[in-house]
């Protein structure tokens, strides 16, 4: 038997949502500790790689303690042994847990996946000059070689500026109305999107809504917004890690 955690929370605040039941319809149970909770459920077993309708009915604990609270988001796969070794992880971490609660107090996560134009990820009928992906070449072409190769880079290089570029623009006509950013950065310039992840005010999430949909960017980008969710990408991994005290059983299935 091991217990499944979902999130972390100050156990001053609103109680655990009615009805709520975890992955395998095995109910929801809290554990307090020195003014912190953490929710969990009870396993016979750990299961690393989760069925889609375990991550769904993980996804919504979280999120129906996150709608009435603030709280830290775990990801799939973080096990405990029993409920007493939940007490002991919110009293060793207390201090960073009520630190990472109060940078996430009232926010919510957005997201923004910003669809570049072909232009920009080397469109197979207007291929960027490069080095192709075959190359016959005489005995005298390393020169004509390493010049390809040299240009090859130089469009990665110049993908990955424009992008920064993009990123810079679209966070400057945010401005004011989100706490913190994280940006996936993609190494090759035939990715044709971005991902951000925005931590909003929930007082802010309509502001922040029209002026995504108001984005004067100067380039022909589709912008794509998701959320409100949980914080999922404003938890650091060493604190989910953290909170695997049965090590090995922490997994990476993001569920937000």
């Amino acid at each position: 038997m091991s217990c499944l955690l979902y999130c972390i929370f100050r156990t001053d605040e609103a109680q655990r949502p009615e009805r709520t039941v975890g992955i395998a319809g095995q109910p929801i149970r809290v554990v307090a500790q020195n003014g912190l909770s953490v929710a969990l459920s009870e396993l016979a077993s750990s299961m690393p790689t989760p069925a889609i309708e375990d991550t769904l009915a993980y996804a919504k604990v979280v999120e129906a303690f996150h709608h009435q609270r603030t709280v830290i988001p775990l990801r799939y796969g973080c096990y405990v042994a029993d409920s007493s070794e939940a007490a002991d992880l919110l009293e060793t971490h207390h201090r960073e847990y009520e630190k990472l609660l109060a940078e996430l107090e009232g926010a919510d996560e957005m997201g923004i996946r910003v669809l570049l134009p072909e232009a920009e990820t080397e469109a197979d009928d207007h291929p960027r000059p490069g080095l192709p992906k075959s190359l016959t070449l005489p005995c005298d072409s390393g020169a004509a070689y390493l010049a390809a190769r040299r240009q090859h880079y130089l469009d990665l290089d110049r993908a990955a500026s424009d992008q920064r570029l993009l990123v810079n623009e679209l966070c400057e006509s945010l401005s004011g109305l989100f706490l913190q950013c994280k940006v996936e950065w993609h190494d090759s310039a035939r990715n044709r999107f971005l991902s951000l992840h925005f931590l909003v005010p929930r007082a802010l999430l309509r502001a922040f809504r029209d002026a995504s949909c108001r984005f004067p960017s100067r380039r022909p980008v589709k912008l794509l917004l998701s959320g409100p969710w949980p914080p999922f990408n404003f938890v650091d991994s060493r604190q989910e890690q953290e909170a695997c005290l049965t090590s090995q059983n922490c997994g990476d299935v993001h569920v937000s």
